[in-house]
């Protein structure tokens, strides 16, 4: 039986528990199932700003097909089923949703490890909200109000600013601002830094990706290609956030994993093992944003036990097309390398003493 603890918010699955149910779920999935432990799901169409980098606000028409609360209830109650035990909220902006905070309650009663990906614009304003809510990954690409140039929405920095302090105070929320370098803002790699340890918290890097966004309907929404980096700049990126971690700053990277990004090594990607992607309508689809199942037609069993699942592990071990760090660290901790458990042991430290 589930244990329970009862607190001011709510009658929930004490923090040990979830976060060891979640461990436990990943090393079912590394030693015997092989299927994803991690709910990925873009919770509406919609987004609030105009980013230079992204493509996805221009889906803003779609947001009908966004689930309504009890259909996203229904989504958790069968992925938990299904094994998984986090749930990866992003969209869009999950905050832009009026429901938010009853879908993070109710996912962490389930017995789920919340996480959201968030540009962080109406935090303040949502932070009771969001007290049930363990990790936030807030979306910051500069290190002052140019920040809001690259947003497309005036007054995005001081928002973001004011709303990790809200979370802060009104629960235990880990906080992480996660930066996406492009030429538009290159330089800022290391005042980033500088500013997530001014405020206490981790930060993680990625650079632009250099591919269509899922749920693209017209050449309208083709991404500028022009902002991204080219294989030189690509190189120093990395090479960058290698220094950039040895100096000391709070990076969620290990040094392992920037170092072998540096050295050119290649990899075997986990990454469909781990998490599975969901839109905003229910479909699932994989890292090329390619539709492969609609889980308004089937179920999760029936996907992970299908040929088109297992292709795509397949593909994906062999790929090492990814340039994102964080996948290629998600990897590396499915294959429980002792160097990485070691570096993120230290990240996870860091991540959550920092949060009072």
């Amino acid at each position: 039986m589930m244990p329970l603890q009862e607190t001011t918010q709510g009658i929930y699955p004490p923090d040990w528990f979830r976060y060891l149910d979640t461990f436990s779920s990943m090393l079912k999935s590394r030693l015997l199932t092989h299927r994803p432990f991690f709910l990925a799901h873009a919770m509406t169409y919609g987004c609030n700003s105009r980013c230079q980098s992204c493509t996805y606000w221009k889906n803003i028409s779609r947001m009908k097909e966004d689930l309504n609360t009890e259909e996203v209830f229904q989504l958790l109650d069968e992925a938990y089923d299904a094994g998984m035990r986090g749930y990866y909220m992003f969209g869009g902006e999950p905050l832009i949703r009026r429901d938010i905070g009853k879908i993070v309650d109710y996912a962490k009663e389930k017995g789920f490890v919340t996480v959201m990906n968030t540009n962080g614009s109406v935090m303040e304003q949502k932070a009771q909200e969001l007290r049930n809510l363990d990790f936030a990954f807030v979306s910051v690409d500069y290190h002052n109000e140019y920040d809001d140039i690259i947003r497309g929405r005036a007054g995005t920095f001081r928002e973001v600013m004011r709303g990790i302090e809200a979370i802060r105070k009104t629960g235990d929320t880990k906080v992480a601002l996660v930066t996406t370098v492009s030429t538009l803002n290159f330089e800022t790699i290391i005042p980033m830094a500088q500013l997530a340890q001014q405020l206490g918290v981790g930060i993680s890097y990625n650079s632009i990706e250099q591919s269509l966004d899922f749920g693209l309907t017209s050449e309208e929404t083709t991404p500028n290609f022009d902002i991204g980096l080219s294989p030189e700049k690509l190189q120093e990126f990395y090479e960058t956030l290698l220094k950039v971690k040895r100096v000391g700053y709070p990076l969620m990277e290990t040094e392992l994993v920037l170092r072998h990004f540096v050295e050119g090594r290649r990899w075997k990607c986990h990454f469909p093992k781990m998490f599975v992607y969901v839109t905003p309508d229910k479909k699932i689809y994989n890292c090329d944003y390619a539709y492969h199942y609609d889980l308004k037609k089937g179920t999760f069993d029936e996907y992970f036990s299908g040929p088109t699942f297992q292709d795509y592990v397949k593909e994906a071990e062999s790929c090492n097309k990814c340039i994102r760090t964080c996948v290629r660290g998600y990897s590396y901790t499915y294959n429980m390398f002792p160097r990485q458990i070691y570096g993120l042991a230290g990240e996870g430290r860091q991540l959550f003493n920092h949060i009072q």
